[in-house]
Order: structure tokens, then C-alpha cells, then sequence
């Protein structure tokens, strides 16, 4: 076989397992899409007047494009990459050195009139999405959750912190927290308001309030709040060694937080964060400095709540279906074939069979009840279903026969 025939198919072998890596990448890792990811893509170039070293330089920066594009698809919905090709273009595709931290590489060769490349880029993900949720993409697409915040903030000289939620502090207001309540809105999130709340007909802890909470506490207080999710964590304010004269002072501001899902108490994300400011008044000085820091964890706060959500919400769950009626097979057959049907289903394995009943476990992207309805609309010729109870984590139905 001559050499250049074997080198082509050395090519085209290294392409298709590029390309199935790409597949596996895009069904598996779109979870921590967040994140930086290497990967391997192909690029390829046309040789013009035998150039072949600009088709060379062209072929990797064709690759480098594909890894950002196959990154900002894991991070957007279609329809939204569709719907803001355009910007997306001119944002994310016109400067792909700005999100990629490295690139090597891997394989390279001449094949006709191109050039193709096998390159293994590491992107930077979360600066992907920060420009997206910047300019108003990617929050457009995502159902953002409602918030509810549990800063304990400490101003200059204050020996102790302060809290909303202690014993006579109820009218409390966090200078820090007010600063990423403004900016969370802004963003599209939904921030419940706990002013006048009595906390003492919501958690029967408010004795034994501290400004430290833990998880449970928190998230116990976040889901009477009725809220997704709920930050808690603690500022505070002090003196910073710098000056300018006699007069002029600088401080910081500290804010270190995590944020619960209320539902499960599970750590979403973790923030921690400074900001300074100068002033020749201590207080206003320090005031200034805790709404400085305010500010810059609530950017960060939304950019990561962002993702970390969508994440979530896109995540399926598992469903348990108990069928009752079973012993008349072809029904269940058309059942579990209509139940695969159904927008949102992605797995569905058998638990357990018994005379007459079968359990399955469902890997579905919404709720139960989402399942229930959606199971009602469809239609079966022989047999109809009675969906008898639903639950938080099971659907239990029987076949009946018509």
C-alpha cells in the first residue's frame, strides 16, 4: 500500500475517533459544561497556490473555533444558539483565543487539496458563560430560581455581626446583602423579600439563632421562604493597612457564602469574595466597602446560579412506575413503547417483575406529575390506564382492558 494512501487513512481513522469523542463529549460532560474541558476536534483548511503552512495555521484555528462552538452548544439550548446566532457569532466564535487556556497538536497531514489537523484544546467554559449571562443570552433561556439570602454582616469596629434572622433583629438590614439583591434582579432572578417576616411561626430554632447557620437550618428556613434556593454566609467590614495622608482611609469588605437548594439541602455553590473602598469617614468608609463586595459576589452569585441550575433542571430524575395489570403482555408492551415516546424520557429499566405487576425505573427530565399528564394524553387501542397515585418519586397505574 503506498504511503501517502496508509498516511490518508491514518487521517480519516483519527477523525472518526475524534468525531465519536465529540458525540461521547456532548452526551456525557454537558453537566459540568461550566467548567474548562479539554477535548479533541478536527480542523481543516484549504491549500491555496501550495501555501502549505498558511493552510496548516488556518486548519488549527478552524479547530480552535470548533472546540468554543462545541463548548457554547453544551452551554446554550439550540433554539437560543439559533435564536442569537448573530451575537453569539460576533461574541464567542470571531475571538475563540480569549476562552481557550491551551491547545496542542495532536496529528496533522496533507489529503488533496486540504489540510486537516487533530488539535486538543482545553476551554475555558465558565468565561463562556459569564459573557453569555453578561450580555443577556443565556439567562433568557433558563428558568431561574427564586432566592432568598441569609448574610450575617459585621461592620467596622462592630465586635459582633448582625442578623435578620436573630432575636430582635428582624428589621436588620444588610448593606452587603442589598448590593446582590440589586444585582440579582437585574440579572432576572426573583429575590424573596424577608423583611416582616416572624421568623417564629416559620422554624421553632429562633431561640438558638446564630449568624452562623447550618445547612439544614438554612435550607429548612429557605424552603418556608418558598424559595429555589437560599445563600448563606457572612460580610464584614474592617481597616486596610493603606492610606493616603492623614486622612484618607481604605477598607474592606469581605463576603464569603454558599448556596443550598432548598429542596435537598445539597451545596450548589460556594463563594467568596473582596472588595475595597476609601474614605476620610470610618463609617461611611466601611459602609461603602461592604456594598463594594455586595456587589461583586452578586456577579458572581448570578453567573454561577446560572449554570449550576440549568445543570440542574436539565438533569434527569428518576421515576419509579409501579404498573399494575401486566399479565397481559402485549399491553405492557405498548405501554413501556408509549412511555418512551414521551418528550423528556431518556432510560427505562425494569426493577422488578412480578404475577401480574412490573416496576420500572424512568430517567425523566421533569416531574412526576409532568410524567402523569403527559402519559394521559396518549392513546392506547386495546387497553386504557388509571394513573391511581402520584408522588414525589413514583407513579403507580394500572392497565385496564377495554
Amino acid at each position: 500500500m503506498p504511503a501517502f494512501v496508509f498516511r490518508i487513512q491514518q487521517l480519516a481513522i483519527s477523525m472518526l475517533v475524534a468525531t465519536a469523542a465529540i458525540a461521547f463529549y456532548g452526551q456525557v460532560q454537558a453537566q459540568d459544561s461550566g467548567k474548562t474541558k479539554t477535548l479533541v476536534v478536527v480542523g481543516s483548511a484549504a491549500v491555496h497556490s501550495g501555501n502549505v503552512q498558511d493552510a496548516r495555521e488556518r486548519a488549527i484555528k478552524d479547530g480552535l473555533v470548533s472546540a468554543v462552538a462545541r463548548i457554547t452548544e453544551d452551554i446554550l439550548q439550540v433554539e437560543a444558539l439559533v435564536d442569537n446566532f448573530a451575537q453569539v457569532n460576533e461574541l464567542v466564535y470571531d475571538q475563540p483565543d480569549k476562552y481557550i487556556q491551551n491547545y496542542k497538536v495532536l496529528t496533522e497531514a496533507a489529503s488533496g487539496k486540504f489540510y486537516r489537523v487533530a488539535v486538543e484544546v482545553s476551554v475555558a467554559g465558565q468565561k463562556i458563560a459569564q459573557q453569555l449571562s453578561k450580555e443577556g443570552i443565556l439567562r433568557a433561556e433558563t428558568k431561574l430560581p427564586s432566592v432568598a439570602l441569609l448574610i450575617a454582616e459585621q461592620k467596622v469596629k462592630e465586635i459582633l455581626p448582625q442578623y435578620w434572622w436573630g432575636q430582635g433583629m428582624g428589621s436588620f438590614k444588610s448593606v452587603s446583602e442589598q448590593a446582590a439583591v440589586e444585582v440579582l434582579k437585574n440579572k432576572g432572578f426573583v429575590v424573596v423579600d424577608h423583611q416582616g417576616v416572624q421568623l417564629h411561626k416559620l422554624v421553632d430554632w429562633v431561640a438558638d439563632a446564630k449568624p452562623e447557620l447550618t445547612n439544614e437550618q438554612a435550607s429548612e428556613l429557605g424552603a418556608r421562604l418558598k424559595a429555589d434556593v437560599v445563600v448563606v454566609g457572612a460580610s464584614k467590614a474592617g481597616e486596610s493597612p493603606n492610606i493616603m495622608g492623614y486622612e484618607m482611609k481604605s477598607y474592606k469588605g469581605t463576603f464569603t457564602a454558599r448556596v443550598l437548594r432548598t429542596e435537598t439541602g445539597e451545596e450548589m455553590v460556594a463563594v467568596s469574595r473582596d472588595a475595597v473602598a476609601t474614605n476620610v469617614d470610618e463609617y461611611k468608609g466601611g459602609i461603602q466597602a461592604l456594598s463594594n463586595v455586595g456587589t461583586v459576589a452578586g456577579e458572581t452569585l448570578a453567573e454561577q446560579l446560572v449554570v449550576e441550575w440549568r445543570k440542574l433542571i436539565e438533569k434527569p430524575s428518576q421515576v419509579e412506575i409501579i404498573v399494575e395489570g401486566t399479565s397481559k403482555l402485549a399491553n405492557f408492551v405498548k405501554f413501556r413503547k408509549a412511555l418512551s415516546s414521551v418528550p423528556g424520557v431518556e432510560g427505562i429499566f425494569v426493577k422488578e417483575i412480578k404475577p401480574n405487576e412490573a416496576t420500572l425505573i424512568v430517567d425523566y427530565k421533569g416531574k412526576p406529575e409532568d410524567l402523569a399528564s403527559a402519559l394521559m394524553l396518549k392513546t392506547f387501542e386495546t387497553f386504557g390506564i388509571d394513573i391511581y397515585e402520584i408522588a414525589d418519586t413514583f407513579l403507580k397505574i394500572a392497565l385496564i382492558s377495554g
